[in-house]
């Protein structure tokens, strides 16, 4: 079974998030349980929480958090880093209260100090909250592979994967970064190819999440800039290419596609409904 959705917004409140995920028949969802542009992560309110968990049993849909950008677990800067570190353990604990099941991390960027110093920076970071995890699991993104960022390659993610004590740890895949970073998946022997080193390094079981994306830049330009499905570099023959692979034929899809001229949420969902009717899902 497929369950697609958007990353929605809190303003208004956390509760409006699954409350407009479930009114627009989305089964999964992806949210910020505070401000996304502050140190700061405030408490959800109690009443407020306990509509959400409502919502969500209401519309049987699934969310994901995101952790905010700033957080930076492979930074040199010890302040940043100590930052990040109080930034995660206050996501952790909302998405306990809100009895979240997931929540995706980027593994930051180095910031010239190299991959061993990062790595072992991230595994540091997640190590000293991995108790407070309870049943919520990580989910490293990988990136677009733009200069001194961390898990481009999905070998490199299978390094802090490895690395960290808790076993509550999975990856979340997003296309347009892997596309930025070099993986055609356009390509049926390029999809095959990333595929086979997840499973190799990782292993898809600890794939939970998808990050639906096009990419408005072409294969391996490293930056990271989403643009709507089917009408960017990977279009729509790349993502039918993508849903033609069995093990992306189940599973939470989530978009993060702009909002702009050229579309918003409910042209992507057309869209992405209209690919996988052609791929038979």
């Amino acid at each position: 079974m497929i369950r697609y959705g958007f990353h929605m917004s809190i303003s208004g409140g956390i509760s409006n998030s699954a409350l407009e995920a479930g009114k627009s028949g989305f089964r999964t969802f992806q949210l910020f349980t505070a401000s996304s542009r502050s140190w700061k992560q405030n408490r959800p309110d109690k009443d407020d929480a306990a509509l959400f968990s409502n919502y969500l049993k209401q519309y049987d849909t699934i969310p994901f958090a995101h952790i905010p950008y700033l957080c930076n677990l492979a930074s040199p800067n010890r302040d940043v880093f100590n930052k990040s570190i109080k930034m995660l353990q206050a996501n952790i604990d909302n998405c306990n209260e809100l009895d979240i099941g997931y929540l995706v991390l980027h593994l930051g960027s180095h910031l010239g100090k190299g991959f061993g110093f990062g790595s072992h920076s991230i595994i540091k970071g997640i190590d000293s909250v991995s108790g407070s995890l309870g049943k919520l699991t990580l989910l490293l993104e990988n990136t677009s592979g733009y200069t001194n960022n961390v898990g481009a390659k999905f070998s490199e993610i299978a390094v802090v994967v490895n690395g960290v004590e808790t076993k509550n740890i999975g990856i979340c895949l997003d296309t347009c970064h892997a596309f930025a970073a070099g993986y055609d998946i356009r390509d049926k022997g390029s999809l095959k190819a990333m595929v086979d080193e997840i499973e190799d390094s990782i292993g898809m079981d600890k794939l939970k999440l998808v990050h639906l994306n096009d990419s408005k830049f072409d294969l391996g330009s490293t930056k990271d800039r989403h643009w709507h499905i089917g009408k960017g570099f990977i279009g729509e023959k790349g993502f039918e290419n993508f849903f033609s692979e069995k093990r992306f034929r189940q599973g939470c899809f989530v978009m993060e596609t702009p909002v702009n001229e050229d579309g918003d949420d409910f042209s992507n969902k057309e869209a992405l409904v209209k690919i996988m009717k052609k791929c038979g899902i």
